[in-house]
């Protein structure tokens, strides 16, 4: 039996691919979270054999998650379930333990295939996403320097406040909101432009003409 862990914020996503897989008998969805975090403390008290993972999850993106999780956790298989054909974000996904990369598009026939094939240990990349790698590939481009990142509107404004080197607490009290999620937006915009710093993150966007 293969033990599937759902990590996706969309509620009525996640209650599809449960109804989706109810009936597969070598499958079985063990257990469901809304952010990587969720996933994680799962994790910590349960064995499973495969993550499903989307990327743009609050508090803890899946790439970041799926860092951590094969780092703390290298027996599960990592498959990624994303609405992101982007080579960059591809990329990231695989270059952090990802086994697996498939669209939310993505037919019921494909995903049972694609947990399957994850599950064994193999990798598996559904058609659009090889076509996007292949076509990344033969325009020798790096398109992960000329990608810009999807940010939500509140991150770009705490992006604007690290710009002008305000701390964590003056931005808290600027956008009323706790030091706590100010940490996160900052964590989730390191993440997201593959940054190690606020000085590396400044940089960053500025190259791509997010910052004057």
């Amino acid at each position: 039996m293969i033990r599937v862990f759902i990590a996706d914020d969309h509620r009525v996503l996640v209650d599809g691919l449960q109804t989706l897989l109810l009936d597969i008998e070598d499958i079985q969805v063990v257990g469901t979270g809304h952010t990587g975090l969720e996933a994680l403390a799962y994790l910590q008290d349960h064995e499973i054999d495969v993550l499903l993972l989307d990327i743009n999850m609050p508090q803890l993106n899946g790439i970041e998650t799926a860092k951590r999780v094969s780092k703390e956790f290298p027996s599960v298989h990592i498959l990624a379930l994303s609405m992101y054909n982007k080579a960059s974000f591809i990329q990231q996904m695989l270059k952090n333990g990802a086994k697996g990369y498939i669209l939310k598009n993505t037919g019921r026939d494909q995903l049972i295939e694609a947990i399957r094939t994850v599950a064994s240990g193999q990798q598996y990349l559904g058609q659009s996403v090889s076509q996007t790698l292949m076509n990344n590939l033969l325009s020798g481009q790096d398109q992960s320097m000329s990608f810009i990142p999807e940010i939500t509107p509140r991150e770009k404004e705490v992006l604007h406040l690290i710009a002008k080197e305000h701390t964590t607490t003056e931005m808290s009290a600027a956008l009323g909101i706790s030091l706590n999620t100010v940490e996160t937006h900052r964590k989730n915009l390191l993440s997201k432009f593959g940054v190690r710093n606020s000085v590396g993150l400044v940089r960053a966007a500025m190259a791509k003409g997010l910052l004057d």
